[in-house]
């Protein structure tokens, strides 16, 4: 039987959700079903290439988007080189772009994978840039996907799209009180620490500020608290002005730039905090509670990230005294207590191979009423 051939669009790789994904599809992926070319711009920073190549994926360099035209011309030779059966751009609006390649070098199917929604934090240039794209972003794919209603339906409009919720792999995300102890050991944090936490990129729609300054409100009534952030963006600076700038934070915050797995992280903290302005779905916020860990979010993060009522906690406002409040009146988790909810939650969230063979499934049935 012929392989279907697959490009997956995936922009810069960068640490996020959306490789996360990725990487999800590149490791569960029937091989014996589909031939999968990861395409990838070639200035981003984390690409794990041993792990991509062990999967049996083929990744393709290309040059980055803001350099359009080069962008399209690489994509026109690819696509018309390689024959692909299957374009799926994850590139959210931006996916108009290798999608309008796709539709006129005759690729049969062509996925619009939107994962982002309008962000209040983002600014109105970038916001307006999205709103104008989404108008055409439905002129080329003949398949669309969102992990949530919200986020598909302000980006097709009245298209139909399908949901597919992001799923991750449980057994990466256990506690683990080995790795908790080595990790705050190497990161210089005692266990009589409370160590709160947010991973991810350092961009301002992540409102990362509002991690320091629950910190700082912290501070105020107790010295037992410090806080690690793990990402990197540009966003990093100001964060970073905004540390030393203040003495009661001094020591307190630890910064740890992008790591290609972050799931080792979580085992280290004792909250995880997640303020950011808009989230399509909020992977983090599930990682953070099959953890076991209690877990904090802005009402940017959709209801659908939340795992169990008893870690999850949504705030209305950013209101860092609330935040810190809650933290002051929550005795943290004991270690067996995480273990015991951790093991419980892995058999309740959804998983990355089930995510994958629902991807398939609509691959495999796309390709029947296009090709066949």
């Amino acid at each position: 039987m012929k392989k279907i051939k697959v490009a997956l669009i995936a922009g810069k790789m960068v640490g996020g959700g959306v490789e996360s994904l990725l990487m999800s599809i590149s490791e569960y992926i029937d091989k014996d079903k589909f031939e999968v070319d990861l395409l990838v711009d070639n200035d981003s920073k984390l690409v794990p290439e041993e792990e991509l190549k062990r999967y049996g994926i083929n990744l393709i360099f290309i040059p980055p988007y803001q350099n359009i035209f080069s962008y399209l011309y690489k994509l026109r030779i690819l696509f018309l080189r390689n024959n692909y059966d299957i374009v799926h751009s994850n590139i959210s609006t931006l996916n108009v772009f290798p999608l309008s390649i796709a539709y006129f070098c005759r690729v049969p199917v062509r996925i619009s994978h939107n994962h982002n929604l309008l962000s209040p934090n983002a600014g109105k240039l970038k916001n307006a840039l999205k709103w104008f794209l989404s108008y055409f972003s439905n002129m080329f794919p003949n398949y669309c996907i969102a992990p949530t209603h919200e986020t598909g339906k302000w980006v097709f409009k009245n298209k139909d799209f399908d949901i597919i919720k992001n799923g991750i792999t449980p057994k990466k995300f256990i506690f683990d009180k080995t790795k908790r102890l080595e990790l705050r050991k190497s990161i210089g944090v005692e266990e009589n620490t409370i160590l709160l936490g947010s991973f991810g990129r350092m961009v301002h729609s992540k409102n990362l500020i509002v991690t320091i300054k629950v910190l700082e409100q912290l501070l105020g009534s107790s010295n037992r608290y410090k806080l690690l952030l793990v990402g990197s963006g540009n966003d990093e600076i100001r964060l970073k002005k905004y540390v030393q700038g203040k003495n009661v934070l001094k020591n307190k915050v630890i910064f740890v730039p992008s790591q290609k797995d972050v799931s080792s992280y979580y085992s280290a903290l004792d909250f995880y905090l997640f303020p950011s302005a808009a989230e399509a779905f909020g992977i983090a916020a599930i990682e953070a509670q099959t953890n076991g860990l209690i877990t904090l979010v802005s009402r940017g993060v959709p209801d659908e990230a939340e795992v169990s009522d008893k870690l999850f906690k949504k705030f209305k406002n950013y209101d860092t005294r609330v935040w810190s409040n809650f933290i002051l009146s929550t005795d943290k988790l004991s270690v067996q207590t995480r273990k015991n909810l951790s093991m419980k939650l892995k058999d309740v969230v959804f998983n990355s191979k089930n995510m994958v063979n629902e991807i398939e499934e609509l691959y495999i049935n796309a390709y029947k009423e296009q090709v066949e």
